[in-house]
């Protein structure tokens, strides 16, 4: 199953959908939100972001509807757009993202996750959206505790102009196309609508999510596959740096406990060495990260039990804990 479809604890996910002005782009969004709801994902979980400006354009020919593929199934009707026109803006999407109050207080949707929620960000678009500006929005909401799980699938004609490889706040991320390619638009040869109506790498992902049992499909299955039905990029994912991030926050506070502070116990015994462990891995999971979120937590778990037969006191190890974490 999908990493935003893990319900973990009893609250549910939150996603956000974005597209702008294109028809393949707000195609995209459109469809991807039919998904969603079909998941029985609650709509008030859902805040959508499209210009909105197709369904009713008298350029459509097929008036009041958009279409994904060359079926011509409507994806447009039922689809709840909370920002839409002008208000499809950089600073919008990423106050929302931040749970903005002056927004919330214009009884506009924002973000109202918590550390137990999951959420999962999909955006298809051509926006002006930096690396750096989503860099930090995520590092923000890492710092917040707004999320145990962030799932990221993003569409950008060049990935490479919003990303960079800059993220170091990420928990899982897919993109359309490696940093130096571009991704590619399909169903473009529909012979009663001028135009493309899908992008190849979130019209794979949206019907792989379509046709699987996302309760029991991993995000790693999903990218295999995605990855087949995406001929003219590389489709990548981004989730091993948290994994880094694991490792350093392991080595922050190997680091507070060895600079600051002294042995003050002539070694344990192995019962006390047990509790000592338990204890400070306990308040990690709680403060930092679990095992569910980052496997790599396990294979660095280590280092507590070596500071623990050190001989230092368990109150000095959870004290460090909370001031790297």
């Amino acid at each position: 199953m999908l990493a935003f479809f893990v319900l973990h604890a009893s609250l549910c996910p939150v996603f956000f959908i974005s597209g702008v002005i294109c028809v393949l782009i707000q195609a995209d969004v459109f469809h991807a939100y039919q998904v969603v709801r079909k998941n029985n994902v609650p709509a008030e979980n859902i805040i959508t972001f499209a210009y909105d400006d197709i369904a009713s354009n008298p350029k459509n020919p097929f008036r009041g509807k958009v279409f994904h593929d060359n079926m011509h199934e409507d994806v447009y009707n039922g689809v709840v757009i909370d920002y839409r026109g002008k208000d499809v803006t950089r600073n919008n999407f990423l106050n929302v993202l931040k749970g903005d109050k002056k927004l919330e207080a214009k009884n506009k949707k924002v973000l109202k996750s918590g550390p137990d929620d999951n959420v999962f960000l999909f955006y298809s678009g051509h926006g002006a959206l930096h690396a750096v500006e989503l860099n930090d929005i995520l590092a923000y909401m890492h710092s917040k505790k707004s999320t145990t799980n962030l799932c990221c699938t993003w569409r950008r004609a060049t990935p490479a102009l919003c990303f960079e490889i800059l993220f170091l706040q990420i928990w899982e991320l897919l993109t359309s196309a490696k940093e130096d390619e571009e991704s590619w638009s399909i169903f473009c040869t529909d012979k009663d609508i001028d135009t493309c109506l899908a992008n190849e790498f979130p019209y794979a992902w949206i019907t792989d999510s379509e046709y699987h049992d996302l309760k029991t499909r991993t995000l790693d299955q999903q990218y295999e596959e995605v990855k087949k039905g995406t001929a003219e990029s590389h489709v990548m994912k981004y989730g091993e740096m948290l994994g880094h991030i694991v490792k350093e926050t392991f080595r922050d506070i190997v680091t507070d406990v060895t600079t600051h502070h002294k042995l003050t116990l002539n070694g344990l015994s192995k019962r006390d060495e047990t509790m000592c462990f338990q204890a400070l891995f306990d308040q990690f999971r709680t403060h930092c990260f679990t095992i569910q979120q980052v496997p790599e937590v396990a294979r660095q778990t280590n280092h507590f039990m070596e500071l623990c037969k050190a001989g230092y006191k368990a109150k000095t190890l959870i004290d460090s804990v909370h001031n790297v974490c």
